[in-house]
């Protein structure tokens, strides 16, 4: 297959998040979804970077952290409420989201491996 250079790249791809087990201690449960990711550019990326070395505070940090994961975050599938119903991607409900740790991780882990030219690794 030949390179197509696309003007805005956009794919989904699969996240695993490690949840700890309300029943047993010290295990987690393995949750899988489907993001829809928007990558930046590497201006993009080194622009963030550059911002990021001029914070001060952690709030600030943490912010710019979260607002990296809301720029290249644009859907995800199959996340569902506690009754089992789908649970519909919009802002605020990925603001909610990406206030758990082990969610975040497993996204800042997904679109690192997302970047690696590597085969999603799911299970892992």
């Amino acid at each position: 297959m030949k390179f197509i250079l696309t003007d805005i790249d956009r794919y989904w791809w699969p996240v695993v998040v490690r949840v700890p087990d309300p029943d047993r201690a010290g295990r987690y449960l393995e949750q899988e979804l489907e993001v829809f990711f928007e990558p930046e550019s590497q201006d993009e990326a080194i622009a963030r970077l550059e911002k990021s070395e001029t914070l001060k505070t952690a709030r600030e940090q943490i912010e710019h952290e979260r607002q990296q994961l809301t720029d290249v975050v644009k859907g995800w599938r199959g996340v569902e409420d506690d009754d089992g119903n789908p649970f519909t991607f919009t802002a605020d409900n990925f603001k909610r989201a990406i206030n758990k740790s082990w969610f975040r991780q497993a996204l800042y882990r997904a679109y690192r491996e997302s970047l690696s030219g590597e085969e999603a690794r799911l299970g892992n």
